[in-house]
């Protein structure tokens, strides 16, 4: 009887220490728990002891929660706006205005086209083809000059061809002279706005030549353009200069300027 009571007794002693085992450790796990920072944190790997990760002493890796998530899913921010750099060729660089896509635009010119004839400018023994019909005048002996009856675009197109004899042959730099001069003569002839080109090179009667472009405004807003050439043959010098409405520059080039350099000969 007595050793069931002490049996009894041992049993009983048994399950309160075990009570207070498990009390014990249940208070445990709720003090780490609780220490925890209540951050949105993911669990690390299994073999990393939870109560022995330090998140303030820089030892811990955050790369370890890597692929071991499973029942926690990670708060995700989005990126923060990068803002836009510059490339360093630019820094500083000025901006550059951009015309506005809907500037207004000329209004196109209708198209025009030309007959040619032969004129005979036997004041300065020359013969060339130019546009049919066109006014002739010889305000000088040595002064050719073909008119545009046809105004077009509010602007009489005009050849005039001077033949002067010379003492000498002249080389390119006296012909881009006489063009710089005569550019200079046509600039101050009435012009508001006044622009030549450069010089350069081109055979006019068979011989190197020297010619220039211009664009201009006259009084009203009248735009004009023009080219002059000049070469001297046998002690003669020849100046051409063909001028027109700005707007059908490419017209005039094409079918009166090439046209008279390709069909002019001296006849005498």
């Amino acid at each position: 009887m007595k050793k069931r009571i002490m049996l009894v007794l041992v049993l009983i002693l048994c399950a309160a220490l075990l009570c207070a085992c498990g009390a014990k450790e249940q208070t445990k796990y709720q003090v780490i728990g609780t220490s925890l920072p209540t951050q949105n944190l993911v669990v690390g790997p299994t073999n990393v002891p939870a109560q022995d990760i330090n998140f303030d002493d820089g030892s811990y890796d955050p790369t370890l929660e890597e692929g071991e998530v499973d029942e926690y899913v990670p708060v995700v921010t989005a990126a923060p706006t990068v803002a836009p750099t510059m490339r360093s060729e630019y820094a500083g660089a000025t901006p550059v205005i951009i015309d506005p896509i809907d500037k207004p635009t000329p209004s196109p010119v209708p198209p025009i086209t030309f007959s040619h004839q032969v004129y005979d400018a036997t004041n300065i023994h020359l013969s060339f083809e130019a546009p049919a019909g066109w006014t002739i005048a010889e305000p000088s002996a040595n002064t050719f000059v073909l008119s545009n009856p046809n105004q077009g675009v509010d602007y009489t197109a005009s050849i005039t061809i001077t033949a002067s004899s010379v003492s000498s042959s002249y080389n390119t730099s006296d012909l881009k002279r006489v063009v710089n001069d005569t550019l200079d003569s046509i600039g101050e002839a009435g012009f508001n706005e006044f622009d030549p080109t450069n010089t350069a090179e081109r055979t006019l009667l068979d011989s190197k030549g020297v010619y220039a472009n211009y664009t201009g405004e006259l009084s009203g807003n009248i735009q004009v353009a023009g080219r002059v050439h000049a070469v001297c043959v046998n002690k003669v010098l020849y100046v051409v200069h063909v001028t027109y409405p700005r707007a059908y520059t490419e017209t005039y080039k094409e079918q009166v300027y090439d046209h008279l350099r390709d069909t002019i000969m001296v006849t005498q």
